[in-house]
């Protein structure tokens, strides 16, 4: 039977690890590398039998990549499946038994793509839900400083992988109080090494945008849609990923030429996501053309699906559509339907002020309607 191996780096997340063991203890192994923690992370790995090797190491500087190429050396010898998780991390139960038989069934398989969800809403639905690819063999390594990815170790090898979709579930839950200001600066390094690279640009501007640097962001993403390589099938994602933040970059902007103009353009590149006809929905709103609205969104019914894909915003799935169209039919005038879609939008994001504001007025324009009709049949 072959053997998995769950390999891991953290640092002061104490917090997660006994959750994280709970999850990952259906592996034959288990060892991590410990980056530096001041808190109890470290005693806690030691101490609990589950646990093949921990190793304590600092790395400096600090590069994701390098930390993750070290945990590996402390995989087993023995170890057949390599399981890359992070301590904030866990998989619906079931997967290591899943991932056995897999490679067993299949022989030459050397990487398992699988769903991930990056996060969840207050109802602990999944969102930015995409495809994962951190299973593997050992002909992988890891490269770039940060969002670092699986790259074959020598160049002719050819990899044989398998989509397993939802039969491997894996679900994030961050420390959200934890910095990520170090990002931007592994990015630019990131970029500066591999400067032809689309995906890796992509991303440094999407982490100025995270960083509320707008303008920044906007001509970053304007130079990765002008690189030789982003119209490479391989580079899909990247492109239409590039093209939405664009739009929703002007959207905040305002500039609603030029929001529509990508929206567009996105379009062109295929139809079937949801988030430029929502965005679009969204500028009509603005601009006091909810019939116009009204038609994308019944675009966004018709043409789209859920993509699996990390070009979808987190709440395209749950409560943004419903949202929108909330809006879109109190401005037109239809305030039932807009106080049934508002109280659906408030079910997945309860807390949520807006939406809570919204559905309360939606509702006392219902009752002034229905009064105001009882008074014309009286």
């Amino acid at each position: 039977m072959k053997k998995i191996c769950v390999y891991a780096i953290c640092k002061n997340e104490s917090q997660f690890v006994e959750r994280w063991l709970n999850s990952m203890s259906e592996a034959d192994y288990i060892v991590v590398l410990d980056t530096g923690s001041t808190d109890d992370t470290y005693r806690k790995l030691k101490a609990d039998s589950r646990v093949t090797e921990v190793k304590k190491q600092v790395i400096k500087p600090f590069r994701f990549d390098v930390a993750r190429n070290e945990s590996m050396k402390l995989i087993p010898d023995d170890a057949d499946i390599l399981v890359c998780t992070d301590l904030d991390e866990i998989f619906e139960p079931g997967w290591a038994d899943y991932l056995r038989n897999l490679f067993e069934t299949n022989p030459g398989l050397n990487r398992v793509y699988y769903t991930y969800a990056w996060s969840h809403n207050e109802m602990n639905e999944p969102q930015d839900v995409f495809k994962y690819g951190k299973i593997h063999d050992r002909n992988y390594h890891w490269v770039f400083p940060v969002h670092e990815v699986l790259e074959a170790v020598n160049e002719d090898f050819k990899e044989v992988s398998i989509n397993v979709g939802k039969n491997i579930f894996l679900h994030h839950y961050p420390d959200k109080n934890k910095p990520r200001g170090y990002y931007l600066d592994l990015l630019k390094l990131s970029v500066e090494e591999n400067p032809d690279n689309s995906h890796v640009r992509m991303l440094y501007a999407r982490e100025l945008y995270i960083q509320k640097r707008p303008q920044e962001a906007l001509e970053e993403f304007l130079e990765v849609l002008k690189m030789p390589e982003i119209d490479d099938v391989a580079r899909r994602e990247v492109l239409l990923n590039s093209l939405l933040q664009v739009a929703l970059i002007y959207e905040e902007l305002q500039n609603y030429d030029e929001v529509l103009w990508y929206c567009q353009e996105f379009i062109k590149e295929d139809r079937t996501f949801r988030e430029p006809y929502l965005v679009m929905a969204e500028v009509y709103i603005d601009m006091n053309m909810p019939t116009l609205a009204e038609g994308c969104i019944e675009m966004a019914k018709k043409y789209a699906y859920q993509h699996y894909s990390w070009v979808e915003r987190a709440e395209t799935w749950t409560s943004l559509l419903e949202d929108v169209e909330s809006i879109c039919m109190f401005n037109l005038g239809n305030y039932k339907e807009a106080y049934e879609l508002g109280k659906k939008a408030l079910a997945h994001e309860p807390s949520d002020s807006r939406l809570l504001k919204n559905v309360n007025e939606f509702a006392e324009a219902y009752i002034k309607q229905l009064q105001s009709n009882a008074k014309l049949i009286d």
